[in-house]
């Protein structure tokens, strides 16, 4: 699959981009959701996950996930991938359309369940 990741920390990246590679996926990035839109917008391969943190500048998660609502620039299911861990943030992202939630930090073996989640759902 091809997976874009969102998130504003290149040790991020780098750290979950390995993990996904190693498991056969192309990890593409974008260091916030402004540059999303832009990947989204001009890319020509398939774009089948988002990775989304939710506090980057510029556009954070839930600016890209109500912009995505409005626009509806993606189909693509977005998986909350952040710190952010109150109930009242997974409520709000969820909301929001998020298919998933991941909390930083994570695991391979969690971010690979969470895959196969939504591979179930494609």
């Amino acid at each position: 699959m091809n997976i874009l990741i969102v998130d504003d920390s290149k040790a991020i990246y780098a750290m979950v981009s390995k993990m996904l590679e190693e498991g056969g996926h192309t990890a593409l990035w974008a260091e916030d959701g402004l540059r999303a839109i832009e990947i989204i917008k001009s890319n020509k391969s398939k774009i089948d996950v988002i990775l989304l943190d939710w506090n980057m500048p510029n556009m954070n998660g839930p600016e890209f996930l109500e912009y995505n609502i409005k626009e509806k620039i993606t189909s693509s299911p977005i998986v909350m991938m952040t710190t952010e861990n109150s109930p009242d943030a997974i409520k709000k992202a969820l909301s929001l359309n998020a298919a998933e939630y991941i909390m930083k930090p994570f695991t391979s073996d969690i971010l690979f369940n969470k895959l196969s989640l939504i591979e179930m759902m494609l």
